[in-house]
């Protein structure tokens, strides 16, 4: 079964507003039961910023620092983001939403990608493409981040408010633990 190119834009612009809305159903539903995995929420921010800080959007392609690991780290960073919240909420309605919505939204925008780097970097894209996986970081080569790695490139593709935006997710759940469900 094929899906159609629009059928698979219209899912992957489903990714921003599928994840604010998880951020809310977070906020709505959930305490924390468990602290330890704020772990995997910060490591999940971690890799998001690190291929925030190499990724040149449009530019070229960024096959060097995390990127020589896995070919979509920033969608693996939010994974674990948003599976460390399910796991410290522990709420079965965050686990539904995330296991529907997560593939639903992930998945085309993996493709379309994928198509876009492949037609702008043709043979390039397709080594590289070979060498490394999507998603899992399955062969671990040594990664190098001299050069490659740029705070102001961390500013420019606005990671920096998802370190906000999870400071206050965390103070909220926090409050809510301590003062609505101590």
């Amino acid at each position: 079964m094929s899906i159609s190119h629009e059928k698979l834009k219209l899912l992957s612009k489903l990714r921003i507003p599928a994840g604010w809305f998880f951020f809310i159903l977070v906020v709505a539903v959930g305490k924390i039961n468990h602290l330890f995995p704020m772990i995997i929420i910060v490591i999940g921010e971690i890799i998001r910023t690190i291929a925030a800080g190499t990724i040149k959007k449009n530019e070229i392609l960024t096959n060097t620092g995390i990127y020589k690991i896995v070919r979509h780290p920033l969608y693996l960073g939010s994974f674990l983001i948003s599976l460390g919240f399910c796991l410290m909420c522990n709420h079965l309605l965050l686990w539904i939403y995330f296991l529907f919505f997560f593939p639903v939204c992930y998945i085309p925008t993996i493709i379309l990608e994928e198509q876009f780097l492949e037609n702008k970097f043709g043979d390039t894209f397709k080594t590289y493409k070979k060498s490394v996986h999507a998603f899992l970081p399955i062969r671990i080569h040594p990664v190098v981040f001299k050069n490659s790695f740029s705070w102001s490139v961390v500013v420019k593709n606005d990671e920096l408010y998802n370190w906000l935006l999870l400071t206050v997710l965390l103070i909220i759940l926090q409050f809510k633990s301590i003062l609505i469900y101590p």
